[in-house]
């Protein structure tokens, strides 16, 4: 096969079939393609789009380079959940035990911070002695025992990790074939039967675009059609830190409270989370009626609160986070007391230097967040797990001058003053009241 012919058709707009798209994908991965070729490859992408059969080829193709789990011998519905990233984005915690007490199966494959965004595996080992590595058989174990488990990926879709990389540098990451592709090449190799995708959109979300972020959902659900899997797109707004409570161990700690029953405290990240919940819970009672339709719809959950208000309210979440924790290993002391290991060396209260309904930028708070001491600059640099903010507003919040927005927890002084020039322009006044939402759509 002429690399060369591959390369001027894609250029020219024109449709690749399987073999050519397999060519392309597995011999960068092996190395047999290079860089420059590749990257003139996705740029042509980039630019003239890959149609449903083409992004289908791709990323299967990427899947075929690394692990395909397999967990059929474990009885139940296995259920993976996805975020595209946010700040504050404490989800994950508090669905996972909830979905594993309404019987479900939920083997989550989870990565670590990326960017302003932070990372669930970095979250969960805050918590001392959490295990993050585990093998195939403790993962079957886990979800015989628990019914769920929170652990670093295996060998999943590797050659994703390459493109991506080679993406980053040659300024082919905004692209959706591309975007879904990569997203979906690792939820396709984890092989769960139900993929519930969080979509973030706004100003400190990948996708800025609501219309994107539509294109991206559906783009995403056409590739779990191809390959026989059902899957949800929710798209919820990241204009504003999803959780009060910004940072590996202070994530950990608002998961708790939130399962403890405590969730009016957070009420965007409560409304995200349940309709996670709901979704998972459309799906499996309409499973049949979904297969047989075979296209996206956008749908309306208009399902009660009050069950998972009871699963929460009773404990029995609670005991199930506390039952993941223990399973792999972590100290489960931090659940009766939760403060217990944050210790952060500085401190800062942040007051308002301006009056009027308050606006944040996501983005760089998410940057500043990551300067408290979240973020590595090196491979040598340690993640201080106390590092993260406490939001005491809201967006909409009239706000008067004076008034403490939020409190700052740093590793040091200079982290401190770095995050602080940051969170300068992280923060706006408005004179008109505005309202935010929490959930845009639901997609099947």
């Amino acid at each position: 096969m002429n690399i060369y012919d591959i390369l001027r058709k894609k250029r020219k707009g024109q449709k690749l079939n399987e073999k050519e798209i397999d060519f392309m994908v597995k011999n960068y991965y092996n190395s047999n393609i290079p860089d420059y070729q590749m990257a003139a490859f996705l740029t042509s992408v980039v630019i003239n789009g890959m149609d449903e059969e083409e992004i289908f080829y791709f990323t299967k193709s990427i899947v075929e380079t690394g692990v395909i789990m397999n967990f059929d011998d474990v009885d139940g519905i296995k259920i993976d959940k996805h975020s595209t990233g946010g700040v504050g984005d404490s989800v994950s915690l508090i669905v996972i035990p909830i979905l594993a007490c309404l019987g479900y199966k939920v083997p989550k494959l989870s990565g670590r911070a990326l960017g302003h965004t932070g990372g669930t595996i970095d979250k969960l080992e805050s918590i001392p002695n959490f295990r993050t590595d585990l093998q195939i058989d403790l993962m079957k174990e886990a979800l015989r025992r628990v019914g769920a488990f929170i652990c670093q990926p295996l060998n999943l879709a590797p050659a994703d990790k390459k493109i991506y990389a080679l993406r980053d540098v040659t300024a082919n990451v905004d692209s959706i074939p591309l975007i879904a592709s990569s997203i979906m090449s690792k939820k396709i190799a984890s092989n769960a039967d139900v993929i519930i995708l969080d979509v973030k959109v706004g100003n400190g979300a990948f996708m800025n675009d609501y219309n994107e972020a539509v294109e991206l959902s559906k783009t995403m659900l056409n590739i779990a059609k191809n390959f026989n899997k059902i899957a949800s797109t929710i798209i919820t707004d990241m204009n504003e830190p999803l959780n009060t409570h910004i940072g590996n161990y202070l994530e950990v700690i608002a998961a708790i409270d939130f399962l403890k029953g405590n969730y009016s405290n957070y009420p965007k990240l409560k409304e995200v989370c349940f309709t996670v919940i709901k979704a998972a819970k459309y799906i499996l009672e309409n499973i049949d009626t979904i297969k047989e339709k075979g296209r996206i719809e956008e749908i309306n959950l208009n399902f009660s609160d009050e069950n998972i208000k009871k699963i929460i309210d009773s404990g029995e979440a609670l005991g199930k986070f506390k039952q993941i924790v223990e399973f792999q290993r972590g100290d489960t002391s931090v659940i009766d007391d939760p403060y217990k290991y944050f210790n952060p060396s500085v401190e800062y209260s942040f007051y308002s230097k301006g009056e009027g309904f308050i606006s944040f930028d996501t983005y760089l708070i998410g940057l500043a967040s990551g300067e408290l001491g979240l973020s590595r600059k090196t491979l040598e640099d340690k993640i201080d797990n106390n590092a993260g903010i406490i939001m005491y507003k809201r967006a909409g919040d009239y706000v008067k001058e004076g008034e403490i927005i939020m409190k700052l927890f740093a590793k040091d002084n200079r982290s401190l003053e770095n995050s602080l020039k940051i969170l300068e322009n992280a923060i706006s006044f408005k004179k008109e009241k505005f309202e935010t939402k929490a959930i845009y759509s639901v997609f099947i």
